[in-house]
């Protein structure tokens, strides 16, 4: 049975994770989360670093809880907070089993997730989540993830967030199985000032 897909996601560009850019927030680290060290011979893991975006992923996902990683680049669990004030948090991609018959479902050679992303404003003023996207591909191997609603009960990053609020939404989806099952989520806020060339926050972790 074939899935709807409502929407595909934009390429996103095996460049160097470097902050030229500069960034449209910081990054708050999950300190309750053991950051394993690179290795320091092989890899330069720093936030200069001129590594391509897959090796960097290869030799240094897991120093990425450290000061030395750049604010764009997190853990799940962490969280990117805007200048604004809004906090962005991907606190899990999980492996999707419950689906809507009126739906559908994966196929065999794709592997079907869930991607929970929280929102906190801490801002002033109410947020329009309208204006944020969320994209994922494989962090090994590369290509690009669909999305899609698996039901009903799917929560869409959409509507208005109150200050003071938080709430959790969704996003559905299916990676091909022959693009591993770690994940790079990336969230794009598109609002009248934004910096078109400030980085997006990226979430690597695996599909679980």
């Amino acid at each position: 049975m074939k899935i709807r897909i409502i929407a595909a996601t934009a390429a996103i560009a095996a460049l160097p994770l470097m902050a030229a850019c500069g960034t449209q927030g910081t990054a708050e680290r999950d300190d309750n989360k053991p950051a394993a060290k690179a290795d320091k011979d092989t890899a330069d893991c720093g936030p200069d670093s001129d590594l391509s975006q897959a090796d960097w992923m290869k030799h240094c996902a897991e120093d990425a809880g450290d000061d030395k990683a750049p604010d764009t680049e997190l853990k799940l669990g962490d969280t990117f907070k805007y200048k604004d004030g809004l906090k962005v948090t991907v606190t899990r991609i999980a492996k999707f089993t419950d689906f809507d018959p009126d739906y559908g479902g994966a196929e065999p050679n794709q592997t079907p997730f869930r991607i929970d992303v929280k929102f906190q404003n801490d801002s002033s003023k109410p947020v329009n989540l309208d204006e944020i996207s969320v994209n994922g591909q494989g962090a090994t191997k590369g290509g690009d993830a669909e999305f899609t609603l698996w039901g009903d009960d799917t929560k869409d990053v959409t509507g208005r967030l109150a200050p003071g609020q938080s709430d959790t939404k969704n996003s559905d989806g299916v990676l091909d199985k022959k693009y591993g099952t770690q994940m790079v989520v990336t969230v794009t806020r598109m609002t009248d000032d934004a910096d078109i060339m400030a980085d997006d926050p990226n979430w690597t972790g695996p599909i679980r």
